[in-house]
């Protein structure tokens, strides 16, 4: 999800053509490392980072979430569970080829990956700009708009951002799914003191989606003894395609770096 504005205008996907962004997988060493994608976004948002992790000898699972990088009627016809079930699901496949996993969340992603530290081993959790403060004063009424509301349209400023770097992401949100975006985050932040996965969390000081300050107080409260919290101070959302990229791609190779040494050596 990005967005310039408080909350988006209603509106239709009527003429909206299918789109297609299939999951994908680059095969490496032993460690594994699980990309999910953002909330009506798709693959493609993570596969800057994914290649570079990948020529960094790490094996890569790029996911596709439910409902996403497909028609907006799947979307709305998808729900929190489906979006989770599919993060399992990818979860499974990858740890059957590789020893451990390191798990990438990019906004919603970050949410679910969080989930994920809960219920599966993981060697490390990375956040990309999670999702746990959205930034739309009228967020909190997404259960009951969605009742009303079959899409929010997305700002022209965000397609147009969308289509600047070459991400494919639905032009409008279903009010279904919003509501049910938002009962995830209500759900999983309470958890968030029983994570000990050693975490590391990139915040875009930029960011028109996500609280950009949000970071610190997501950081005090994972229960992770091996934490990290790093601004990005010319980032808006999308982290993996901002100018601070470099920086982003080449902290987090080092951060998963030492985890792989800690745990060859143990």
């Amino acid at each position: 999800m990005h967005s310039s504005s408080p909350l988006p205008s209603i509106g239709s996907d009527a003429t909206v053509p299918k789109i297609h962004a299939p999951a994908y997988t680059l095969s490496g060493g032993s460690i594994g490392i699980l990309l999910v994608h953002g909330f009506s976004a798709s693959p493609t948002e993570l596969r800057p980072l994914g290649e570079h992790l990948h020529r960094a000898g790490y094996s890569i699972s790029v996911l596709r979430l439910a409902g996403h990088g497909t028609n907006i009627d799947d979307m709305a016809r998808s729900n929190a569970h489906d979006w989770y079930d599919s993060v399992v699901a990818g979860y499974d496949e990858l740890i059957a080829r590789c020893d451990y996993i390191v798990a990438v969340g990019l906004s919603m992603g970050g949410v679910l990956c969080c989930q994920l530290a809960l219920d599966r081993p993981l060697l490390g959790l990375i956040l990309l700009a999670p999702s746990f403060a959205v930034n739309a004063r009228l967020f909190f009424l997404a259960p009951y708009l969605g009742l009303l509301i079959r899409h929010w349209s997305k700002s022209p400023e965000s397609i147009a951002y969308y289509r600047q770097h070459d991400l494919f992401s639905y032009p409008s949100m279903p009010g279904s799914a919003l509501a049910q975006l938002y009962r995830l985050i209500r759900r999983v932040r309470p958890l968030l003191p029983r994570i000990e996965t050693p975490c590391k969390i990139f915040m875009g000081m930029r960011d028109s989606t996500v609280v950009p300050h949000s970071g610190f107080a997501l950081f005090r409260e994972l229960g992770s003894r091996r934490k990290s919290l790093a601004l990005l101070p010319n980032s808006n959302h999308i982290l993996t395609v901002e100018p601070d990229a470099a920086r982003l791609f080449a902290d987090t190779e080092r951060f998963v770096s030492g985890l792989a040494a800690l745990a060859t050596t143990t």
